[in-house]
């Protein structure tokens, strides 16, 4: 596909190092490694950016830098915005679905919830739009992709892209990780169904089993969190500012460590609690930091919430518990007791994963292939 031209846009402002920007930059990468041209287009970079429906009135801006494009590739809002973009280019439209309207109406918190309201008026808004628009469709997951067949999108115009991964940044510690203190790593964010709160219940209730704890990730708006943080685990947990533009000294906390966690949550008042594999199949999530934590050749401890469950069973990769502050503790605990070179097969078991299926020259490839059915 000599001369294929890709702009990948997002809702994002060009200093907004979240994982829905990793993950088009990692596909960016993947094709560019291929041959193909690409450039992305940061919508919230734009003067009239917020609240996020707004984002049509820039429109004829947009126009501009999209023109020089046969295929736009938008998630979210920016799918929405390039749905209402596309009669007035030649553009083909691929929308890059994370989740569902369905989603973000179960996670609001109430009736009166303005906030949780407004997040899924905006994600419905974007569904209509981009369902009607989008040539083509790829999905974070099987179970996702499968969701939307079933919503009437035709099999042949989706496809499944995992998150992927620079297997080449994310690498291995070189020598053997032999720390004095059992330590468990969390890198991320911390919206609700991160499941920080029920890792710090964890490790309230791990706090003679001389285990250290690393979470890092803590942005301004996180402070508050932060001193709660430190109030309750004291000089039992580091806790480490947001690493941006800084992946070595992110990667070498990682790659240290005994054991790496994704403690996702769902709200116990949620008629959906606990029945992990109606929330797999309803809403195919998958963490972008999956695939970077594995890819380090550590083990890994993730909630039954999503697919990466399925990926750390089959590969024997790491420790699979419920999202429950006991089953997690549990998990920790399991770690700790096994052998050190137990632990280290099941973390090169992890980055063969990683290389074999995540490695963003295989998501490039994959992608790649999938544009070439619908040009």
């Amino acid at each position: 596909m000599a001369g294929l031209k890709v702009l990948f846009v997002t809702e994002n402002s060009s200093d907004d190092d979240c994982s829905a920007v990793r993950r088009l930059l990692v596909l960016k990468e993947g094709l560019e490694n291929l041959g193909v041209q690409t450039g992305i287009l940061y919508l919230g970079d734009y003067f009239l950016n917020t609240p996020r429906l707004i984002l049509p009135v820039n429109i004829p801006h947009f126009l501009k830098i999209v023109g020089e494009y046969e295929i736009v590739h938008a998630a979210g809002v920016s799918s929405y915005v390039m749905g209402l973009a596309k009669p007035f280019g030649s553009f083909r439209l691929v929308c890059d679905v994370h989740g569902s309207a369905e989603e973000s109406k179960l996670i609001k918190k109430g009736l009166f919830d303005l906030a949780g309201n407004y997040q899924w008026l905006v994600s419905l808004v974007s569904t209509k739009i981009s369902r009607k628009q989008g040539d083509f469709f790829i999905t974070v997951s099987e179970p996702l992709r499968q969701k939307m067949i079933e919503e009437g999108i035709d099999k042949r115009r989706t496809e499944v892209i995992y998150n992927g991964v620079n297997t080449e940044l994310f690498r291995p510690c070189k020598e053997k990780v032999a720390n004095e203190t059992f330590t468990v790593t969390y890198a991320g964010a911390f919206q609700k169904w991160q499941g920080i709160e029920n890792l710090v219940m964890a490790a309230q209730s791990l706090r003679n089993a001389e285990i250290k704890f690393k979470i890092i990730g803590f942005k301004k708006t996180d402070l508050l969190l932060k001193d709660e943080i430190r109030s309750k685990l004291g000089d039992r947990v580091e806790l480490i500012d947001f690493l941006p533009n800084q992946p070595p000294e992110l990667i070498d906390h990682l790659s240290r460590s005994d054991v790496l966690i994704i403690p996702r949550y769902w709200d116990p008042n949620s008629e959906s609690y606990g029945n992990a594999k109606y929330l797999r199949d309803t809403f195919g999530w998958f963490p972008t930091k999956f695939a970077e934590y594995i890819a380090t050749g550590r083990p890994i401890i993730v909630t039954n919430l999503d697919v990466s469950s399925d990926f750390v069973r089959r590969n024997d990769c790491g420790f699979v518990c419920d999202p429950t502050p006991a089953s997690i503790a549990s998990a920790i605990l399991e770690a700790k007791k096994m052998p050190s070179e137990e632990l280290d097969k099941k973390g090169l078991r992890g980055r063969q994963l990683a290389e074999r299926e995540f490695d963003f020259r295989v998501t490039g490839k994959k992608y790649l292939q999938s544009l070439s059915r619908m040009m």
